[in-house]
């Protein structure tokens, strides 16, 4: 990658803290950082549970996005009838 391929990449990253801390987690497998990884059975068992993890993440980040942009959208369409005074003062009771 470019340093603008990267740049993106990191911008969208910090918009998304709970995937970044997943792909850190992913990384550390990759590099044994904690050293605890002895066999390559290990070190799978451990990657097929952080890529799961991470795909339960993508999965509840895509779904509030999808339900924050379905509240704008229906707000944004509903907007003026939030905003339109009404001259109503209710029903009137007729005379018999």
């Amino acid at each position: 990658m470019d340093t603008t391929e990267d740049k993106a990449f990191f911008d969208k990253l910090k918009n998304h803290p709970r995937l970044k801390k997943r792909f850190s987690e992913i990384l550390g497998i990759a590099d044994n950082t904690s050293g605890e990884l002895i066999t390559a059975d290990e070190a799978e068992t451990k990657a097929i549970e952080e890529v799961r993890k991470l795909g339960q993440e993508i999965m509840q980040e895509w779904a509030e996005n999808q339900h924050k942009q379905q509240v704008e959208t229906f707000e944004k369409q509903n907007k003026t009838r939030r905003h339109v005074k009404k001259n109503s003062i209710g029903k009137q009771h007729s005379e018999e």
